[in-house]
């Protein structure tokens, strides 16, 4: 299985080397075929050709071989440090080393590779509550847009009082972590 990295975060997993790296450029088949063979210097004259590949322009990111470990039972194991949107696809908050550090799974110790980065887990799961939360901001600031018209008449200051604790959630709301625990402002009743 081979495994590609930045900064020892996984990035792709696949059973071909050539698989995980397209997939960590993000191309599709026949854009990776053109930039491999931009990279391929071919020496020699068949039948004793030799094809060279040079992959010292790519940066950013390392792929290895893992042969010790099943992958994919690992990171079966690792699921709550994983997320897949359409935006983004996976998003892996899973760290590798070269060396194999023992953790505790089920109560019990194996030796692995990868171990889930909680911190990072953490952040991700809070900036996609704060998507949910903004997304519900933006709908009750929506439902009142009307009312700021010109041609509407006078706004009343609970009204726009109301608007304004809407807008100043994210600043005065900061420290929540879930959506549930949004203090949401009340509606005035005129």
């Amino acid at each position: 299985m081979y495994i590609s990295h930045k900064s020892n975060v996984l990035q792709q997993f696949h059973e071909t080397e050539w698989n995980c790296r397209r997939n960590t450029k993000g191309m599709a088949k026949p854009e990776y075929w053109e930039w491999l063979d931009s990279v391929t210097t071919v020496t020699g004259t068949a039948p004793d050709e030799v094809s060279t590949v040079d992959y010292s322009g790519e940066t950013g990111y390392t792929i290895v071989e893992c042969t010790d470990e099943d992958v994919y039972a690992r990171l079966e194991q690792l699921s709550d440090y994983q997320s897949s949107s359409l935006e983004t696809g996976t998003v892996y908050n899973i760290k590798w080393s070269d060396k194999k550090t023992k953790v505790t799974v089920n109560e019990v110790e194996i030796e692995t590779h990868f171990t889930g980065d909680d911190s990072a887990k953490d952040a991700r799961i809070l900036a996609a509550e704060w998507v949910n939360i903004r997304t519900e901001r933006d709908r009750l600031l929506a439902e009142t847009d009307w009312m700021m018209l010109s041609d509407t008449g006078t706004v009343s200051t609970a009204w726009k009082n109301y608007r304004k604790a809407l807008r100043e959630i994210p600043s005065s709301q900061d420290s929540v972590k879930v959506f549930s625990d949004i203090d949401w402002p009340d509606k005035p009743s005129s």
